[in-house]
């Protein structure tokens, strides 16, 4: 019998790889609940098994009648509207719209016996390290989007300890690839291909020698779907790579792939910026199969997708 899962966030670009990676599957039946039906979920409106609803997060009401309504065992969070660099006014918005609301689905989840998998950030949640980073590290978030990330895990944590909430928690390091919009101002990959592929100039901030994570989202959706197959629970998961790359490593890998330079603008360092990241993958490793591609795979396969490349060979 196939499972009903509920998913919010499934318009951005991580949430369409995994729909796409779920339906797939022929195991679930998925709703998306959407701000914008006509402008959202990337014609997966006439798909069968999947259901499309117009809605916020914070109608209670209307998420608890699609709780009974669609008799759903599993949600899937991945609403934030914050970004590294927002301000506390961000954050302020963030905590009306998405952290509260977040704190009252919880309890309807609770009331409804339904399970819970919470996208939190691998890539802001840690403080900084000079080693890769394990789910055991300190957690010291330096900017708002992580510390939002924070208060919703600590929630959840206290609800499975107090009310035995089912939960999965997954922490992805720097996510990009297919369905990425080229032309947003976040995650770095995404923006350098847009501005090398317009003809625009790119802005780092520092000198580039900062070390990241960065890991396909395809491969993001495929460790969450194995994680859900394998009926893994109660657990906290780093979704990454395992290694680490300088911004400047991953320019030269694009400028290599698309065969020409990039202009860059280097500004001073921000405070927002950890100089190290990289994730510690040993964890998820014990529980499913994982091999994440490398990065210049992982790159010419988003190049590949925008139209350009070699297609990922």
């Amino acid at each position: 019998m196939k499972k009903n899962v509920l998913i919010f966030g499934a318009t951005g670009f991580i949430g369409h790889n995994i729909v796409e990676n779920l339906y797939d599957s022929n195991t679930y039946n998925l709703v998306l609940l959407v701000r914008n039906s006509q402008k959202s979920s990337h014609n997966f409106i006439n798909f069968e098994g999947i259901t499309v609803i117009e809605g916020e997060i914070s109608n209670c009401e209307l998420i608890e009648q699609i709780l009974r309504a669609q008799k759903i065992d599993l949600v899937i969070h991945l609403v934030s509207n914050l970004i590294p660099s927002s301000s506390y006014d961000d954050f302020n918005i963030e905590l009306e719209h998405v952290v509260f609301p977040t704190f009252v689905l919880l309890e309807l989840l609770i009331k409804h016996d339904v399970k819970f998998v919470f996208f939190s950030s691998g890539g802001t949640i840690y403080g900084n390290s000079t080693g890769n980073i394990s789910e055991c590290n300190p957690l010291h978030p330096i900017n708002y989007y992580g510390y939002s990330k924070l208060m919703i895990e600590n929630h959840i944590q206290f609800l499975h300890t107090t009310k035995k909430l089912s939960y999965l928690i997954l922490r992805p390091a720097n996510v990009y690839g297919k369905y990425q919009k080229i032309e947003s101002q976040q995650g770095f990959i995404a923006v350098a291909l847009g501005k090398i592929l317009s003809n625009s100039s790119l802005e780092i901030w520092g000198n580039g020698e900062v070390v990241r994570d960065f890991i396909d989202v395809q491969d993001v959706s495929g460790a969450l779907k194995r994680l859900l197959e394998n009926n893994v629970l109660d657990r906290t998961f780093n979704v990454g790579s395992g290694e680490g790359n300088s911004l400047n490593e991953v320019l030269s890998i694009i400028e290599t792939i698309l065969e020409t330079r990039i202009a860059i603008q280097y500004k001073d360092k921000r405070e927002v910026d950890l100089d190290r990241m990289v994730l510690d993958i040993c964890e998820l490793k014990k529980h499913i199969e994982f091999n994440p591609r490398s990065l210049k795979k992982g790159i010419n396969d988003f190049v590949a997708y925008i139209g350009k490349g070699d297609n990922g060979k």
